[in-house]
């Protein structure tokens, strides 16, 4: 039983943790907290004209950056599904010739100068990425977010984590149960994105990529 009630208190956390990562970036607000991808402040990118399925380029990398809501640039992060990991790694910047035709290749984005030998970088634009299993697979929106999370509001129950044990609950089957409550409630602070003064594109704190 010690040796079961370590192992509990150091996992249930970690679990918990994950349930609150989902329901902060995928949550409908139901009985759990309102997130990034069903709220109304969401700026969703189009992909590009022709695109291949389950892709990202560095076009759409581009737009996303363009879209988030400038002085929340310093604090923004990328949400990244590990499945897309592959397509930064072989994300390139095209360039192209004098007729303006794009040539096959071009510079790296993600790996480093150095190639494969290199670890690769952990931002993107300058911002760090994030791997988490909230985010959606390759190709559907919210495999790749770009998002300021200091614009999302969360309040949780004083005292945490609340943990209890009991001996007698089921003391005929000789068994020890353990509970563990943590109550918290999130959203956005944002309640819709905003029209530029000037230009057609509405900016926001959350852009995703449509699907591929």
């Amino acid at each position: 039983a010690p040796a079961m009630d370590g192992y509990l208190r150091r996992k249930v956390p970690e679990k918990m943790n994950f349930k609150i990562n989902l329901a902060i970036v995928q949550g409908d607000g139901i009985g759990k907290p309102l997130g990034i991808l069903n709220a109304n402040s969401l700026v969703t990118v189009s992909k590009e004209s022709s695109q291949a399925a389950d892709t990202i380029l560095a076009a759409n990398i581009f737009k996303m950056y363009s879209r988030l809501y400038a002085p929340l640039l310093g604090t923004s992060v990328w949400l990244v599904n590990q499945d897309v990991l592959p397509q930064l790694f072989s994300m390139t910047l095209p360039v192209k010739n004098v007729a303006g035709t794009e040539n096959v290749g071009g510079s790296a984005v993600y790996t480093p100068a150095n190639g494969l030998a290199g670890s690769p970088y952990g931002t993107l634009m300058g911002r760090p990425i994030i791997l988490t299993q909230a985010c959606e697979t390759i190709g559907d929106v919210g495999d790749i977010i770009f998002v300021d999370l200091k614009s999302y509001m969360t309040a949780q129950k004083s005292a945490g984590i609340k943990t209890d044990t009991s001996i007698h609950m089921l003391f005929d089957y000789d068994m020890t149960a353990f509970r563990f409550v943590f109550r918290m409630a999130g959203k956005p602070w944002w309640s819709d994105n905003i029209a530029v003064r000037d230009g057609s594109n509405n900016l926001s704190w959350a852009v995703a990529l449509e699907a591929r």
